[in-house]
């Protein structure tokens, strides 16, 4: 089949060799060509003509990043235009699985897997001037938030700084959860904390296929998709949409934003206690909600910031009552907290302190607990705040998925406390 350059790929390579843009962030579909695009073919030019004297080439494994070497490499020995037109490309003893030196141009090729030491490295006097990051996260990675944490520190505290100050980096994948670092990066992007450009290629924009040399009709386009197989992959690998793992008891379209507080009727914070300070305890959560009636409705606004910290008792009976306060401008707000096991003894100390802490027994498990509030998420009943609520939506759209739960627990608290005081009920059954 004839696969001639889309349109899309002349803006990538625009944008790849255009000097004034330091940071570029390319999400495309599986087989769009962007890996040997941006990180094969740009990487070469970058040598040949001079941009840059020591690139690095990022994936998520050891096994990938040798592979995208083994690429680079391949291209140099045997692309017979690239020799043509550039001088056979000397191999020497430095050509290994993860480098390749080319004294010639002055330059080394490296690769590097995520997580590897990045600081401090460079060739002769130069340090990394082109990172070339393709696919630096897997599905495997993406699992847990502690793990995400991780490959973004690591990206963002490691790999970006140990770049020159002239240096590019260029960024490739698809959107494999909606807090991975391709989500995140795109976030800063398009908030404008972070200067770059954002590329965005799905299979199809709307009804117009992108890629016409390698997809001529919708039918070549539905052949693609049955080969695929699975609906959740074509649409996260090809349709570039974040798809949540099976079981979603709250989903992303569900979301609803507030922009202000209407004057409120009741308010208090849902508490799930983990008292220790150990670093494989769960954490102790606090959300805060206010609720209002908005034209005959209930609405619950969830507030930003919620607590999530590793806290001894006494530090949590402190920050709930301070919460408390606060939540009620200097007038004590309830707290509901999960009344189970050593949970009890907790409870009660914030009653001696003199807090209005009420004790609830759950019924049933955290799933069906989060099923039953997720009601009032979907109905639009729930609000969240803009900004300041994000780990709790990660774990609400990624519950049974992340490690931690605390926060999709208290905000359960929450929502159903708030909603049994409208109903004026004496005390809150969770079924």
């Amino acid at each position: 089949m004839k696969c001639d350059a889309a349109d899309f790929h002349k803006e990538m390579c625009e944008k790849l060799q255009d000097d004034s843009v330091k940071f570029l962030e390319i999400l495309a579909f599986r087989g769009s060509a962007k890996s040997a695009i941006a990180n094969t073919a740009f990487v070469i030019w970058s040598v040949v003509t001079g941009r840059a004297k020591f690139p690095v080439v990022v994936s998520d494994t050891f096994s990938q990043t040798k592979l995208q070497i083994y690429n680079i490499k391949t291209e140099l020995e045997e692309n017979k235009l690239l020799i043509n037109d550039w001088g056979a490309f000397e191999k020497n003893e430095e050509w290994t699985s993860t480098n390749i030196v080319l004294p010639k141009y002055g330059t080394r090729i490296t690769g590097r897997s995520t997580g590897q030491k990045m600081r401090g490295i460079r060739h002769k006097e130069n340090r990394p001037d082109l990172i070339c990051a393709d696919d630096i996260e897997n599905l495997e990675m993406v699992r847990t938030k502690e793990q995400r944490d991780k490959s973004w520190q690591w990206l963002i505290g490691e790999a970006l700084p140990a770049m020159s100050n002239d240096g590019k980096a260029v960024l490739l994948g698809n959107l494999l959860h909606s807090d991975s670092i391709m989500m995140r990066m795109k976030k800063q992007l398009e908030d404008g904390i972070r200067d770059g450009v954002l590329l965005e290629y799905p299979i199809m924009d709307g009804e117009k296929i992108l890629w016409k040399g390698m997809y001529p009709d919708m039918e070549a386009i539905e052949k693609k998709r049955k080969s695929v197989g699975d609906m959740r992959a074509w649409q996260r690998e090809y349709l570039l949409k974040i798809v949540a793992e099976e079981g979603q008891e709250v989903k992303d379209e569900w979301i609803r934003y507030y922009d202000s507080v209407p004057k409120e009727l009741y308010s208090g914070t849902g508490i799930d206690l983990a008292i220790s300070k150990k670093e494989t305890a769960d954490y102790t959560a606090m959300v805060s909600g206010k609720l209002a009636m908005v034209d005959g409705q209930p609405k619950i606004y969830i507030m930003p910031n919620p607590v999530n910290e590793r806290y001894s008792l006494h530090e949590t009976v402190e920050k709930a009552k301070a919460i408390s306060m606060s939540l009620g401008n200097q007038i004590l707000t309830p707290l509901w907290v999960e009344d189970v096991a050593y949970q009890k003894a907790a409870v009660e100390e914030m009653v001696r302190a003199g807090l209005p802490a009420e004790g609830i027994k759950v019924s049933s498990d955290k799933r069906s607990r989060l099923r039953t509030a997720a009601t009032y998420i979907q109905n639009g009943t729930v609000l969240f705040p803009r900004k300041g609520c994000e780990d709790l939506l990660i774990q609400l759209l990624n519950f049974g998925v992340e490690a931690h739960d605390d926060l999709s627990d208290a905000c359960v608290l929450t929502i159903m406390g708030l909603m049994n005081q409208v109903a004026n009920e004496p005390r809150m059954t969770i079924l």
